[in-house]
């Protein structure tokens, strides 16, 4: 098989005898072999820890928890995420993404609770940072003000825990959340079903009722 990858401003194309039924992340371990100076992340292998993640024929993945198999081109071509400086070949910068996080710094501050709700955070909790919702974006290249799918979906686990009494708002105004046009790609692309655009929602709904920020501009960019 011929899998094509993105290396700084071109493509380098190798010739790979692999069986289909292997991972990408496994097919990139056999490159690797091959030319040990190719550069891409991994670490748990199991969908867990985020950090395999980048763009597998134009579709944004997990290397460890996508088949060769579930393919249809018979050439693979890999890039890294779009929205996010690449350090070099497959490997991009996450640094950003969390410094946005936390300059919005929406503190924990423990509670009387009685009950702990989890199943109305669980989405939240399930996220593991790796960023396909940020680089699925629309907004995110052209209005660095806005924090981004990522930024929301984890805050919303910490603002909407009723163990924690600090319920700081209005740092999500800071963030732009109203910025977000709805077009639910990060949805579509989570591959844990995290759904950022619905907790985003929730999110600019609490803060509407507050009359912190006014309804939802939606054709603010694209006209969603």
């Amino acid at each position: 098989m011929i899998v094509s990858i993105k290396r700084h401003d071109t493509f380098q194309s190798y010739e790979i005898d692999a069986p289909r039924d292997i991972t990408v992340l496994e097919l990139l371990h056999k490159i690797k072999e091959i030319d040990p100076t190719l550069s891409y992340r991994h670490m748990c292998r199991a969908g867990i820890c985020g950090t395999c993640t980048l763009k597998v024929n134009g579709k944004n993945v997990l290397a460890c928890k996508t088949r060769l198999n579930k393919l249809e081109d018979d050439t693979i071509v890999l890039e890294p995420l779009d929205n996010a400086v690449v350090v070099k070949d497959l490997v991009v910068e996450h640094q950003f993404w969390f410094d946005m996080y936390k300059n919005l710094k929406v503190d924990f501050k423990n509670s009387d609770y009685q009950y702990f709700d989890f199943k109305s955070i669980e989405n939240s909790k399930n996220c593991i940072a790796c960023f396909i919702c940020n680089s699925v974006c629309p907004v995110m290249p052209i209005d660095k003000k806005f924090g981004g799918p990522f930024v929301f979906a984890r805050i919303y686990g910490f603002l909407e825990d009723n163990r924690n009494a600090n319920k700081d708002y209005v740092k999500l105004v800071d963030g732009a959340i109203n910025h977000c046009t709805h077009c639910k790609n990060c949805n579509y692309a989570c591959p844990l079903f995290v759904m950022p655009e619905t907790l985003i929602k929730k999110l600019e709904d609490i803060l509407i009722s507050k009359g912190l920020i006014q309804a939802p501009q939606n054709d603010l960019f694209f006209g969603f």
